[in-house]
């Protein structure tokens, strides 16, 4: 009885020992598993407005073999094929194997730019199939734990908005101040801001910035766009946050330091404006 005991204890000790020390399933590569389920709305005909979104294309899966109940990291791949040979991938993780909930607007502008939409004369876009599939991993070790899920097919998908970011586009902002070429702080075509290479940049064409020349962020009607002095000065190839705050008669002016040639950009981030003057030769 005392040796069917202690054997018995062995037995319970392992057990724990397993459950509070679980060991990662790790292989070679990347393997492809069955485990993304078919989503309800696969035969609907959908349309993706401006209006829709933030909403979302939902989906569900099983966790694939980690080994244990691993904390697993998801990732949405888009392609227009269903073999997959051109496909972007959602920059959102996803956790929870029940909400895998990819937002309209992520779907809009990958279905644009597969499709090839540079400016909304391109749109809309007619219904066409769209395919999905997951990457999934533990963030831990992703290199010898990522899986490739099977694919699923939404039946027509089409948007209608321009939901890719497109550089080169004019728009209402400007570099506004004491320029020998405005004569009197006014908005012209030479320190006018185009989107930028990447989401949420603008840049101007190459210019010239005395020492000591005062200027403004501002749009042609010094509207919701008057951003300016956050600090008294800026300094060439540093990041300058721009005061937004409209209150008691909007920011101040901004100051060149030093004699400036180059361009400038201004990037959007987290809701903070930021002003960066770039020199070139």
């Amino acid at each position: 009885m005392f040796a069917v005991a202690v054997a018995a204890l062995g037995f319970s000790s392992c057990s724990e020992t397993w459950d509070d020390n679980p060991v990662i399933k790790t292989h070679e590569g990347v393997q492809q598993a069955d485990f993304l389920n078919e989503p309800v709305m696969k035969d609907q005909v959908i349309m993706l407005t401006d209006q829709n979104r933030e909403g979302v294309f939902h989906m569900t899966c099983s966790q694939p073999d980690f080994g244990y109940a691993a904390v697993g990291t998801y990732k949405v791949q888009i392609s227009l094929t269903e073999d997959f040979k051109t496909y972007e991938e959602v920059s959102q993780d996803f956790y929870d194997c029940g909400a895998i909930n990819v937002l309209n607007g992520d779907v809009a502008s990958i279905l644009e730019k597969l499709s090839g939409v540079k400016t909304e004369d391109d749109l809309p876009l007619p219904y066409q199939p769209v395919y999905m599939r997951l990457r999934a991993y533990v963030a831990q070790d992703e290199a010898q734990t990522t899986f490739i899920s099977n694919v699923v097919k939404f039946k027509g998908v089409s948007a209608d908005y321009l939901a890719i970011w497109v550089s080169d586009v004019p728009i209402d902002m400007y570099l506004r101040g004491a320029f020998p070429e405005t004569g009197g702080w006014e908005a012209i075509e030479k320190y006018q801001f185009v989107t930028g290479p990447t989401d949420n940049t603008w840049v101007t064409q190459t210019i010239d910035i005395a020492n000591g020349t005062q200027f403004k962020v501002a749009d042609s009607s010094w509207g919701a766009c008057n951003w300016g002095a956050g600090n008294p000065t800026i300094t060439p190839d540093t990041n300058y946050v721009l005061n937004t705050d409209p209150a008691n008669g909007g920011p101040g002016n901004i100051t060149m330091s030093g004699n400036f040639h180059g361009y400038a950009m201004v990037t959007l981030s987290k809701g903070t404006y930021t002003l960066i003057l770039v020199p070139t030769e």
